[in-house]
């Protein structure tokens, strides 16, 4: 009885960080923490192939935390589609609210935060990877991109691949939202359509890049913050500021619709700023 308890919490904590990395601005890694299971995950990541002693262990955790993420992505995902193609700027304004609600958490995450040459430096390369995307790709994630249909070519399959490796990475840091790095590179609407269509072939390319990048992004991160913590921080934190002016949508014209807009972004802030105080 009490493994059948452990095995229904396990997949709820999946649940919940499964939630947490189909909002962007939410942090599956924040969730993780708050869970207590973070220090584990990352463990297990890390050592999966080089610890035989433990193997079998860090299988069943996982996969425990994987099935309790996909379920509720699944379940989720249409009400994700709806509320886009439906209501695009409140939606979008949501995930402002969220992603600047994380800042403060991210500043505080590291007990030694004064600003130097190295931390600065670490900040605006993140900012700048942010903004790259958006320069680059300056159509990536505007309203119209969701109601075009999807065709899986080597291009469109290979970006989905790369998109899944750098969200993969960022889903496991806490502070920073696996899915606002899909919004970012233009895939988010995809993947939600795809995952609310039951669409399985772009599921499996960006599902083999997030694979790729969960586990060389745990090694690497587990290395940065074990040597590098300030610098690493700043870095995220230069990552997270950016991205609110890549994904702002504007405000409504109407007076009731921005009281309403600014509700929600407000709301989503507290929401985000409760959700890393507790981390803390």
């Amino acid at each position: 009885m009490m493994n059948l308890k452990r095995d229904i919490l396990l997949l709820l904590k999946g649940g919940a960080i499964g939630v947490a990395n189909i909002i962007p601005g939410v942090s599956g890694g924040t969730i993780a923490v708050v869970l207590g299971i973070y220090k584990y995950l990352i463990e297990a990541i890390s050592n999966i192939a080089s610890d035989r002693e433990k193997r079998k262990e860090y299988i069943i955790f996982l996969v425990k935390i994987a099935l309790g993420a996909v379920i509720v992505i699944f379940l989720t995902a249409k009400l994700m589609k709806f509320l886009l193609e439906n209501y695009n700027i409140y939606t979008n304004l949501a995930f402002v609210g969220l992603i600047a609600g994380s800042i403060p958490s991210i500043y505080k995450s590291h007990s030694d935060m004064k600003i130097d040459l190295p931390t600065v430096l670490s900040f605006l390369v993140g900012a700048g990877i942010i903004l790259f995307f958006e320069f680059a790709f300056p159509h990536a994630e505007k309203k119209e991109g969701i109601d075009v249909a999807f065709y899986l070519t080597f291009n469109s399959g290979l970006m989905l691949l790369i998109a899944g490796f750098f969200a993969g990475g960022s889903m496991i840091v806490p502070g920073i939202s696996g899915s606002f790095i899909m919004v970012l590179m233009g895939q988010y609407y995809i993947i939600t359509s795809s995952v609310a269509d039951r669409l399985i072939t772009p599921l499996i390319v960006v599902g083999i890049g997030i694979v790729i990048g969960v586990i060389l992004f745990a090694k690497l991160i587990n290395f940065l913050l074990n040597k590098f913590p300030k610098q690493t921080f700043y870095f995220i934190l230069g990552l997270v500021t950016a991205s609110l002016y890549s994904i702002y949508p504007g405000l409504p014209t109407e007076m009731l619709q921005i009281i309403i807009a600014v509700s929600i972004t407000a709301l989503c802030f507290a929401v985000s700023y409760v959700i890393g105080f507790k981390e803390r």
